[in-house]
């Protein structure tokens, strides 16, 4: 459980603050980690699901994170305006 909690920060915490061309490199972490997994467990279901569930969880953390940038700089120019 901890360790979607953690995915879901990264996401957002990516999607906020990283330039935009790396703004989805979040989706990296889950990825490396499953491969590891992968290469010392084997391949299942369970891994494949658990897998699946990590990027959506990290996905959604991006998408919240770029709005809440959107939101902030929408904020920002119209308190300069």
């Amino acid at each position: 459980m901890i360790s979607y909690i953690l995915f879901f920060i990264g996401g957002l915490a990516f999607g906020y603050a990283a330039p935009p061309r790396l703004k989805w490199a979040a989706v990296l972490f889950p990825l490396a980690i499953a491969a590891l997994a992968a290469y010392q467990e084997g391949i299942d279901g369970t891994m494949l699901l658990r897998l699946l569930l990590a990027l959506l969880i990290t996905v959604g953390g991006i998408v919240i994170g770029v709005l809440f940038e959107q939101r902030e700089a929408g904020a920002s120019g119209a308190r300069a305006a």
